[in-house]
């Protein structure tokens, strides 16, 4: 049964977003179709966010994260974490919590990089599911 308050939010890393949303019982939602109305029915949210290899957000990401921080989040979840880009994070994931945060989000879980050796979806995912 699919949780509707817990939205999974990517780009072009769909199978590692419906393999989170599958063990979260979350829906999946591609970061071009991210609105108002999504925002505003959720409770939390996992961002599998990508950027460039200058550092900076895809513009898919720009715009969607535009559309988060016209809301504001207070009692809203975020669990971010760097789904493609170099294995360098250039600070975007902190730079995108830190814009959460000043729109009273709860920051539950940032994780640099994900195709880091140490990095393992299942422990991160029971890591925030708590949270979420």
């Amino acid at each position: 049964m699919k949780h509707e308050s817990i939205i999974v939010v990517y780009d072009s890393c769909q199978s590692i977003a419906e393999e989170i949303a599958d063990l979260l019982g979350a829906e999946t939602v591609s970061v071009q179709s991210v609105n108002d109305r999504h925002v505003a029915s959720s409770q939390s949210f996992v961002l599998a966010v990508e950027y460039q290899p200058e550092g900076h957000l895809t513009p898919h990401w720009q715009y969607a994260i535009q559309t988060f921080c016209k809301a504001d989040l207070s009692g809203k979840n975020f669990a971010v974490f760097v789904a493609l880009g170099d294995n360098q994070d250039h600070g975007v994931s902190q730079e995108l919590c830190a814009e959460l945060k000043r729109r009273n989000a709860q920051i539950v879980g940032r994780q640099p990089y994900a195709g880091s050796p140490e990095w393992d979806l299942d422990n991160w995912v029971c890591s925030i599911s708590p949270y979420l």
